[in-house]
């Protein structure tokens, strides 16, 4: 049996969706940052904090609506 080695190369162009607008850039850290800090807080069993979190993430996700 052989192995197939052989690689093909990533496609280069991409959609104009694909790319976050610079003016909503700040809205999609905080929501990463405010899911992150979610996760972590329902790993130590803290749902209320966990909660606050998520709902500050989802106001984030929000605001892109209006970019």
């Amino acid at each position: 049996m052989t192995a197939t080695t052989a690689r093909t190369a990533a496609p280069t162009h991409e959609s104009k969706s694909a790319f976050i607008p610079a003016d909503g850039l700040q809205s999609v850290l905080a929501a990463f940052n405010a899911a992150n800090l979610a996760a972590s807080y329902i790993e130590r069993g803290n749902l209320p904090a966990a909660r606050r979190k998520l709902v500050q993430a989802m106001a984030s996700i929000n605001q892109l609506q209006g970019v």
